[in-house]
């Protein structure tokens, strides 16, 4: 008999996404359900964002000048397409400021995509809202999915936090209590790379798809490698500002 109740698994959780707070931040016609065009049963084209389904839901963050993006795809012989627009009231799909394209060959698994910078500067401005939408090409069940993005300052308390966390697990979880989606998935994802993966670690990520309702990513492992792409940039590059976390 287990020694661990549903109650008690649930308590032990570390890592808790807390989403941010809409405050300020306008409305973005990208509804969360647009994250999965799944029509069977077998794995699917899904993007690993919150469960976020209402237009006026809070957008995920990020602190990363260069975030990475991860997607579950199913097994496929095609060409990825990546799109980011600057949100717009004004423009059905917003203002246009990158894309991209790259070869994607390989088995069903979970794909990491890094936006890079461009001239040694973020392409996502601080405190702008953006939306974007991923594509794979040659899939018998083709399909987009969509989301948002809003690249933030870390707060002062997560910044002297984060020079005391040395472990994966302690980052994640400061990550996903300030509200930084991006930085919790990628660190969790990262500490699960290699020969040896510590059972909290994958406890802590398998809990924290549930949450988002993203079982269906469960089975999956990551496919070899992070994608990096040179960017087709249709943006003026803004001033740039760093920060190391």
């Amino acid at each position: 008999m287990s020694l661990f109740t549903p109650l008690a698994q649930a308590q032990s959780r570390r890592v808790r996404y807390t989403p941010p707070s809409n405050l300020g931040t306008p409305i973005v016609s990208t509804p969360g359900a647009t994250r999965s065009v799944c029509e069977t049963t077998e794995a699917c084209l899904i993007g690993l964002v919150p469960d976020l389904k209402a237009e006026n839901a809070p957008v995920p963050q990020t602190i990363s000048e260069s975030p990475t993006f991860y997607f579950l795809i199913p097994e496929t012989d095609g060409r990825g397409y990546f799109y980011l627009s600057e949100a717009d009231s004004s423009l059905p799909e917003g203002k246009r400021v990158y894309r991209t394209s790259f070869k994607v060959k390989s088995k069903a698994g979970i794909l990491a995509f890094k936006m890079p910078t461009v001239k040694g500067a973020s392409i996502l401005k601080l405190d702008k809202t953006y939306v974007w939408k991923f594509t794979v090409g040659g899939l018998t069940d083709s399909g987009t999915v969509r989301g948002s993005i809003r690249r933030v300052l870390p707060s002062p308390n997560l910044v002297v936090q984060l020079k005391k966390a040395l472990l994966p697990l302690d980052r994640a979880a400061l990550f996903a209590q300030e509200g930084i989606w991006f930085e919790t998935v990628q660190t969790l994802a990262d500490a699960q790379q290699g020969i040896s993966k510590k059972p909290e670690i994958v406890s802590e990520w398998n809990d924290l798809l549930k949450s988002a309702k993203l079982d269906r990513v469960l089975p999956y492992s990551f496919l070899k490698g992070v994608v990096l792409s040179e960017p087709t940039s249709e943006r003026t590059s803004p001033p740039k500002q760093s920060y190391v976390y």
